[in-house]
């Protein structure tokens, strides 16, 4: 069935086709356009050098073309993202409950990838664009009477990665905060198969209700209703992850201020490379040569011969004119290096006090921790779709608020352990602080070692360490290690 954008199959009139950005996502769209220039990568940004590389007044076409081409962006942005998600899931995401929940999260979206890597992805696209979000889908039953069937069939809820420049409408059903979604309209492209060999590329768009979607084609001027279809949820699988909120699927790129610094940076150094490649091809100029009695040629093996009074020279640029620009591309890179790893980080690049750094790490811990709990939040919320999918009381997601890698050393083992034999600390105590402190493995189960070692607890860490760390030489007991310790001690 063929309509179209205007006027559907009812011959009702209506004032917009579903492939229309509403006003929300059309003001997101200037700041996720800044983030993609800069996170992928230099032929993209390349391709839009008319907005970020703009052709100079009296610049010929070979010219500015040549100019492009040289051009090259420096990762900083997506470096920082990359960095940043990782410092979240620096630890496992930790699963409780029935096994069928750890046997899912082994290949959470139905093409391989474990709970971790997709979280990841997520996360990653979040911090680009202010929010991402978790479509949680169920394939269509195949004639299975129970779960036991619907396992043996492979029927299992997976979960599909939105990008936020995907979701180009919603509805709600009122205007109160935390009101449910009663429509969102997801893009999406697929293809299809051309011919015997050829295929081609189809823009779609997914319109879900609670308890039902439509799919809609876009073609040459028409819009095709494709399919529509149900699920047994009366709420839309659809969880945001926000790393910015503004509102409902509303958001702001949080690093959209070093994105700036970013394209300002590939833009000075583009003019520095050009300027660079100019300057190191020298100009020869003849002075007092008629150019209208032929050429002349030039090369090691060749004279020009002249008349008296006559010059040749080259025309070099001065090297010392291009300092400003090194100087401001050295400034550029210092100031998305100090306000990226401060914003997400707290840590400086120079002196401070002890208190100045704590009070920094508190303020940075607290950014990587409301993501990291919106992270949580978002997975806890997929699961209970997919619970509901299955009928199955959810899992509980963790995921650990320890960003910071620091792995406790020899004499942090050994004050741990005189604290344990004086009965400051419980034996559990002791190896769950060894745990977090990187001695041992994360994924061990306190209790379950205790019980099957049989055995004092300072006797399991002194199995779990290597001989080199063993037989270290004490190190100082600095206030850093100190605070470290009581703070491992206070969770």
């Amino acid at each position: 069935m063929v309509y179209s954008a205007n006027i559907p199959p009812t011959g009702a009139v209506v004032s917009e086709s579903p492939f229309v950005r509403s006003l929300d996502v059309i003001a997101m769209m200037a700041d996720w356009q800044v983030m993609a220039a800069v996170t992928r990568g230099t032929n993209y940004i390349r391709d839009l050098s008319e907005t970020y590389l703009p052709q100079e007044p009296r610049e010929d076409e070979d010219a500015y073309t040549t100019r492009v081409d040289r051009s090259v962006l420096s990762p900083y942005t997506s470096r920082l993202i990359e960095t940043a998600a990782g410092a979240i899931l620096r630890k496992p995401i930790h699963i409780e409950g029935d096994p069928y929940w750890l046997e899912l999260s082994e290949n959470i979206d139905g093409i391989g990838s474990n709970i971790n890597e997709y979280a990841r992805r997520a996360l990653v696209s979040s911090l680009t664009y202010g929010h991402s979000a978790i479509l949680v889908d169920y394939p269509a039953a195949m004639g299975a009477r129970n779960l036991a069937e619907e396992r043996a069939q492979g029927r299992r809820p997976y979960f599909i990665h939105v990008d936020a420049p995907q979701i180009w409408g919603w509805r709600q059903a009122s205007t109160m905060p935390g009101s449910p979604l009663t429509q969102v309209r997801i893009h999406e492209y697929t293809t299809r198969p051309l011919n015997d060999f050829g295929e081609e590329q189809i823009e779609q768009m997914r319109v879900i209700y609670p308890g039902k979607y439509d799919l809609y084609t876009l073609g040459q001027d028409v819009v095709e209703f494709s399919e529509s279809g149900g699920y047994s949820l009366d709420q839309i699988p659809l969880v945001p992850i926000y790393s910015n909120r503004r509102g409902m699927l509303r958001s702001q790129p949080p690093l959209l201020d070093i994105a700036n610094l970013n394209i300002t940076h590939y833009q000075r150094q583009a003019d520095l490379i050009h300027a660079l490649h100019i300057a190191a091809m020298p100009t020869l100029v003849l002075e007092g040569w008629d150019d209208t009695t032929g050429s002349a040629t030039m090369g090691v093996n060749y004279a020009i011969a002249m008349q008296p009074g006559n010059k040749a020279y080259y025309v070099q640029a001065d090297a010392t004119s291009f300092d400003a620009q090194m100087n401001e591309l050295q400034s550029l890179e210092s100031q998305m290096s100090t306000l990226g790893v401060t914003k997400l980080f707290g840590q400086k690049f120079v002196a401070e006090s002890a208190e100045a750094k704590r009070i920094d790490q508190a303020q940075s811990n607290s950014v990587l921790s409301i993501i990291s709990q919106e992270l949580e939040s978002a997975l806890n919320q997929a699961f209970g779709f997919a619970a509901q999918y299955v009928g199955m009381e959810p899992p509980e997601i963790h995921i650990d608020r320890d960003f910071d890698y620091y792995r406790l050393i020899g004499q942090d083992v050994s004050v741990l352990a005189q604290l344990n034999d004086m009965g400051k600390i419980s034996d559990a105590m002791l190896l769950e602080i060894l745990r977090r402190g990187e001695v041992l493995p994360d994924n061990i189960n306190i209790e379950d070692e205790l019980e099957a070692a049989g055995k004092p607890a300072t006797e399991i860490v002194e199995q779990a360490q290597t001989p080199e760390e063993a037989d270290s030489p004490d190190e100082e007991m600095t206030p850093d290690r100190v605070d470290r310790l009581i703070e491992l001690l206070s969770r």
